[in-house]
């Protein structure tokens, strides 16, 4: 995408984006890691880390330890933005966190950074194998 384009692109319209490739990480990921769980199973544990709580936990880690000053940048700006909808189970809060760290891996895959968002995703899916033992 034209750098320029991606540079006036909404940060919520971002996190749009980000959202979906953030999904299709976790579930490939799962996938290979357990082929023969079966799809309700899957499901359930794509839940449990495709959500806000997961995602705004996810972009503190990646903030304190990971992140340069642009892509921090990125996520900060679709953090203060309001949005019209809320997620059910969640805080305000890691709501709005959860939609900076989306709107950060938006941003990568619309600017076809793909070797960042594998980084970032490795580091993402490491934190929640930690969680789980």
């Amino acid at each position: 995408m034209d750098d320029r384009k991606l540079e006036t692109m909404q940060p919520l319209s971002l996190a749009f984006v980000g959202d979906a490739v953030y999904s299709v990480y976790v579930r490939s990921h799962l996938l290979a890691a357990s082929p023969y769980l079966k799809p309700d199973a899957l499901h359930q544990a794509a839940n449990r880390m495709v959500n806000a709580s997961a995602q705004a936990r996810a972009l503190d880690h990646l903030r304190k330890n990971e992140l340069t000053e642009a892509e921090w940048d990125i996520a900060r700006k679709a953090r203060n933005k309001s949005s019209a909808t809320r997620a059910k189970n969640a805080t305000i809060k890691d709501y709005r966190n959860a939609s900076g760290l989306e709107a950060l891996i938006g941003h990568l895959h619309l600017s076809g950074n793909t070797s960042r968002i594998d980084a970032l995703m490795a580091i993402i899916l490491e934190i929640g194998r930690d969680k789980d033992d």
